[in-house]
């Protein structure tokens, strides 16, 4: 069994187990849970949960929505399952062990309103990989790519629902290209970076499946502040 460890966010009122080693949460889903445009009685799809960080964020801040998140690892899916028991928002958050590219409207009652996804982004045949399967699967496009997603999106979000997403600025390009082919016009993007003196490194993008041409760029976002101090 993972050895887990136990963290707190909104100073105390959500408790997160994750494991000690492998895989674990970073700044980008705590980025994606609080700059998501999420509506009051949204159905949200989480796909890749992990331990289920962004599905308990996103409850917590917002109490009136469903979430189902999907994971493909036992592993991470049983602890994501754990943290919503602990927290106490099984009447809220549904975890399913499984691919994403299996998950059908019929699992989430119908086609959902928003998907939100911090994905791997590291094209498999690119750089080395992490011998631990968990990290691999987590970063790079063994178990999920771009295409499985913004496929998954296509069929599973409502004829005006919205993806949501965190990746790498460099892949800005192929992300446009990519959702605009499946119907999934690209609608606003928001540059992160890490400090206010550096190039961006992600990028939050947003899409509305069958949406007319036109984009918007938003103000950057900045995770840290000049003298090294978080932001969010």
């Amino acid at each position: 069994m993972a050895v887990l460890t136990n963290d707190t966010l909104f100073d105390g009122r959500l408790n997160i187990k994750q494991a000690k080693s492998g895989y674990r949460f970073s700044m980008d889903a705590v980025v994606l849970a609080n700059h998501a445009a999420i509506k009051a009685g949204d159905q949200v799809l989480d796909l890749g949960t992990g331990c289920g960080i962004i599905a308990l964020m996103l409850a917590h801040l917002h109490p009136d929505i469903t979430i189902y998140g999907v994971e493909i690892q036992k592993t991470q899916a049983d602890i994501a399952v754990q943290n919503v028991n602990e927290n106490s928002m099984a009447d809220r958050i549904t975890i399913f062990h499984r691919d994403i590219k299996t998950i059908t409207p019929s699992m989430t009652s119908g086609p959902v309103d928003v998907i939100i996804c911090n994905p791997p982004h590291i094209p498999k045949p690119s750089g080395r990989i992490n011998p631990d399967d968990q990290l691999a699967i987590a970063r790079h496009e063994i178990a999920i790519t771009l295409d499985d997603l913004i496929k998954t999106g296509k069929r599973m979000l409502n004829p005006t629902g919205r993806l949501i997403m965190v990746y790498p600025a460099k892949r800005m390009v192929e992300t446009l290209t990519r959702m605009h082919s499946a119907q999934i016009e690209p609608k606003k993007i928001t540059m992160i970076h890490t400090k206010p003196d550096t190039a961006a490194k992600r990028i939050l993008i947003e899409g509305v499946k069958n949406g007319r041409p036109g984009i918007v760029i938003a103000s950057p976002l900045f995770i840290h502040n000049e003298d090294g101090s978080n932001t969010l």
